[in-house]
């Protein structure tokens, strides 16, 4: 599969990434050594652009504050990607999630497809137990927290 151009998700992407979906995310520690975790509180604003809602408290959080550089895997049915990019902190305490999380945007310098002719890929999926999906609720304020605020023009 072709790559797209640099630092530009395609439209399919933009459009999955409008929240709940599981992405790895690589971030670089104190010694130079790759640490991943699994996220699912991500939002595409738009093609150059990821935002995050990242525990304050983490070592995700601690690595991109020291080295802002970050890889993500993004999986899905029929969706593939690698992405690269530079993250910042845009907010350092979010209003929506139920624990201290920043907001982190990352402006996405490198998109790879890592998709092969006729192979089907499936996904990963997250689904809340019952009796928890009062949680849905606020993910969708986290969501559209990591949107940011409505263009003026």
């Amino acid at each position: 599969m072709p790559e797209n151009a640099p630092g530009e998700m395609p439209p399919h992407l933009v459009q999955f990434l409008l929240g709940g979906q599981a992405l790895v995310v690589a971030t670089v520690d104190e010694q130079g050594a790759p640490v991943t975790s699994l996220m699912t509180w991500a939002v595409a604003r738009n093609p150059q652009t990821l935002t995050l809602a990242v525990d304050a408290r983490s070592r995700s959080m601690r690595n991109l504050r020291t080295n802002g550089k970050v890889a993500l895997e993004v999986l899905g049915d029929d969706i593939c990607y690698g992405l690269r990019g530079t993250a910042v902190v845009e907010k350092e305490q979010m209003q929506s999630p139920p624990f201290p999380c920043a907001l982190v945007a990352v402006r996405i310098e490198e998109v790879r497809d890592h998709s092969a002719a006729g192979v089907r890929f499936t996904g990963p999926k997250y689904a809340f137990h019952p009796g928890k999906e009062h949680r849905k609720g606020v993910e969708e304020a986290v969501y559209t927290e990591l949107k940011g605020p409505a263009p003026t023009i």
